[in-house]
């Protein structure tokens, strides 16, 4: 099937079914854009009502290459790809398993890498964009989180490469967010790994972002707005990473 100019753009949103992934959803959902929410949970009957919602591992490339062909056979285009899902394990360097290294890993950087190779031809064809996510424990050094970091640092020196490759017809770029007030956050600080004073206290705006607020600036980085952005990593982060006062 060929892309038809006049039906609505077509956004694949990994990681889709909660947190920025779902804002994200609905940002883009009210905006006209056909929604497909793919995660590896099932979706909630009310809580995603009215997505396009498909169950996907990203560390399997079967599920990945059926994904995009399913969506394609559905849609006929694919217009972007938002690179959300993950997850974390809090442990120290001398305590990490190599399933916890090589997991983590495999679900950020080889998911990304996996969505973005399933997705080329559709993307090239409808002069897609794709927005992966990065993060701050990239660029900062932040115990327990060191194959995490790993990851999210290679997700940008992949996004650049890509960016690169891709050009002139697909822009790639990263979004790199700083604390964000999703569930995986709250459960850490219910777990006392995190303590909120801690997290608050080193960033300028003295808040923690809303999900929302990512999902403004991944539609952004999708839009033709932003159509001369391409190879970049955006911090989101309420001046954390530009913080030298402490």
């Amino acid at each position: 099937m060929s892309a038809d100019a006049a039906s609505p753009k077509v956004v694949i949103i990994t990681g889709g079914l909660r947190g920025i992934g779902l804002a994200t959803g609905e940002l883009l959902r009210s905006e006209g854009w056909q929604v497909v929410l793919a995660d590896l949970d099932e979706a909630d009957a009310d809580l995603h009502r009215g997505f396009d919602c498909r169950q996907l591992d990203v560390t399997s490339t079967p599920s990945v290459d059926g994904l995009a062909a399913s969506v394609v056979e559905t849609y006929g285009r694919i217009d972007g790809l938002v690179n959300a899902a993950g997850f974390n394990r809090h442990q120290r360097v001398e305590e990490l398993e190599d399933e916890t290294w090589q997991r983590l890993l495999d679900v950020h950087l080889g998911g990304a890498m996996r969505l973005c190779r399933a997705m080329a031809a559709p993307l090239r064809q409808s002069a897609g964009a794709v927005v992966n996510f990065s993060s701050i424990n990239s660029r900062v050094g932040r115990p327990r989180r060191a194959p995490y970091a790993a990851a999210k640092a290679g997700i940008e020196a992949f996004t650049r490469t890509l960016a690169v490759e891709w050009a002139p017809e697909v822009r790639v770029n990263a979004v790199v967010p700083g604390i964000v007030n999703t569930r995986m956050v709250q459960q850490n600080i219910e777990r006392g790994l995190v303590q909120v004073d801690s997290l608050i206290g080193f960033i300028p705006l003295k808040r923690m972002a809303e999900p929302a607020e990512l999902a403004s600036v991944v539609e952004f980085l999708l839009s033709p707005r932003s159509s001369y952005i391409t190879g970049q990593s955006i911090v989101v982060d309420g001046g954390a990473t530009s913080n030298g006062d402490w």
